[in-house]
């Protein structure tokens, strides 16, 4: 389990509503078990915590700013395939078709959706339950019930925000739509692109 980034969470979260609500929420996190038992116990306390706090424009943020994950092999084919696409159709259609980012991909004007492949088509997590071949997330696929969609805004709107980000050198919102620990069929945003640009433009006439 992923703890210096759990602790940047409480971090935030004790910035805001104090020392108290970081123990009620996250314990001593150094002190969890590493048992699967003891990471899903856990993982319950700290997302009945966090709802409990009803503030969830906050949580959503802190949840998407300190997302852990990166993948630079996949921000290079964005960047490389969004340079050498001449319209954000074409952008998409070679993205979706040789699968370069391993999603589901789909365009609707500039908006981006991408969804997730079960986790199972790609490995295992080491444990069993409810959602372990479905969601990409060690912490997370250890839930044994559906929760609030407050936790896949890493997953989501942190992860792609960054990678699209790093990718295309600009800011781009990022829009969480569903994922399969709330219950729903798949893991879901949408990305709004910004506008490509025609490569005509700045040519100069000999």
């Amino acid at each position: 389990m992923n703890k210096e980034w759990l602790i940047k969470i409480a971090s935030d979260i004790e910035a805001k509503y104090g020392a108290g609500a970081r123990e009620r929420i996250f314990g001593d996190l150094h002190k969890i078990p590493e048992d699967d038992d003891s990471v899903r116990e856990f993982f319950h306390r700290f997302i009945k915590g966090m709802d409990e706090l009803g503030d969830t424009e906050f949580l959503t943020s802190v949840m998407a700013k300190n997302c852990p994950c990166g993948h630079g092999d996949f921000e290079v084919i964005i960047k490389k395939t969004y340079d050498e696409s001449n319209t954000l159709e074409e952008f998409a259609e070679r993205l979706e078709r040789s699968n370069l980012i391993e999603d589901l991909v789909s365009l609707e004007g500039s908006i981006l959706t991408l969804t997730k492949h079960p986790f199972e088509k790609y490995g295992k997590h080491k444990h069993s339950g409810l959602f372990t071949k479905g969601c990409h997330c060690e912490l997370a696929s250890h839930a044994k019930e559906p929760i609030s969609s407050i936790f896949c805004h890493c997953c989501t709107v942190g992860f792609y925000g960054k990678m699209f980000k790093n990718a295309l050198g600009v800011d781009v919102k990022v829009e969480f739509i569903d994922s399969v620990i709330i219950g729903g069929k798949g893991c879901k945003a949408v990305i709004h692109l910004p506008p490509k640009p025609s490569k005509e433009v700045g040519k100069t006439h000999e």
